[in-house]
């Protein structure tokens, strides 16, 4: 007969933690602070460095790199498909995603999505219309 394995006390923490750090990277736009760092995630989150490191490694199966550039990366999804009357530059919208420069938004986007920005922009693009113009 096998014996049924319940996850314990600490698998329970670990999973709280994961979804704590998921969430306040998200709600604080954490991804878009200038060289970000474990610490500065563990101190944000309130969960020590090492298990920050440990939920990376056996929950999400991520390097710290990896995580922020998923934030990194959909928030620039959101902003190439969301076009209003002030379209942005792939240049600034790759800024205001927290990358450093044009090139790595490229190389990066392209290793998440499998096309560029600009092809992105062109498949999914949604034009908002202005909210401050007459009807």
């Amino acid at each position: 007969m096998r014996k049924e394995i319940t996850p314990t006390l600490k698998d329970d923490i670990l999973d709280q933690h994961c979804q704590d750090l998921k969430s306040v990277t998200k709600t604080k736009k954490l991804f878009l602070k200038h060289n970000l760092s474990l610490i500065d995630l563990s101190n944000e989150t309130g969960i020590p460095v090492d298990e920050v490191k440990k939920i990376f490694n056996e929950r999400l199966q991520l390097t710290f790199f990896e995580f922020i550039s998923e934030y990194k990366i959909n928030e620039a999804k959101q902003l190439l498909i969301n076009i209003r009357e002030d379209q942005f530059s792939i240049t600034t919208i790759a800024a205001q995603s927290g990358f450093n420069t044009h090139s790595s938004f490229e190389t990066i986007f392209k290793q998440h999505t499998n096309m560029s920005p600009e092809e992105f922009r062109i498949k999914h693009f949604i034009i908002e219309p202005d909210s401050s113009s007459p009807d």
